[in-house]
């Protein structure tokens, strides 16, 4: 069981084949080892490295893993290069779901510009126009369910059951 990483083996037997005077000492001074665990640490590591170099279906699997990871890599970085779609159609949609979930209209003009090639995203004034036709949109759609739901309703807002429901209160106004 290894009781020192093995980046640590390595460092042993690199000094023992760098034939330095001196450099099995300091290593073994380094990793807090005996001067015979650095030796002992060299053999394995040569054995282990004759051991990979002799068994060719060895490294003809690590070669085949290695051509398999740069097709990877490869297809990473061409996805990573493609541009983000965004037709009209969708930019409309984006900027309106953005302004749905609280975003201002230069943080949207922002996204775009981001997501689109440069000279390409459109002004705030656009997206703005954009999204206040949406609501338009929406709020006739609202209507026709706020009739519907109407009698539906037993509730109106947490804030009356919270404050009791006994007076009207403004957002800015607190209970006197």
């Amino acid at each position: 069981m290894f009781k020192l990483p093995v980046r640590t083996w390595v460092r042993n037997a690199a000094a023992v084949f760098s034939a330095e005077y001196g450099s099995v000492t300091e290593q073994a001074q380094v990793s807090q080892c005996s001067r015979e665990t650095v030796y002992e640490h060299a053999r394995k590591v040569e054995q282990r490295l004759a051991e990979a170099a002799s068994d060719p279906s060895r490294l003809a699997q690590q070669e085949v893993e290695i051509q398999q990871l740069r097709r990877k890599i490869a297809e990473l970085q061409a996805h990573a290069q493609q541009p983000v779609v965004l037709d009209p159609v969708r930019q409309r949609k984006f900027a309106t779901v953005a302004a749905a979930l609280g975003l201002s209209l230069r943080q949207t003009e922002d996204l775009f510009q981001i997501l689109l090639p440069p000279g390409q995203a459109p002004d705030h004034s656009t997206i703005g126009r954009w999204v206040q036709t949406e609501s338009k949109r929406a709020g006739e759609v609202l209507k026709v369910l706020d009739q519907k739901c109407a009698t539906k309703i037993e509730t109106l807002a947490l804030d009356e059951i919270f404050f009791g429901g006994d007076q009207s209160w403004s957002a800015s106004s607190r209970r006197a």
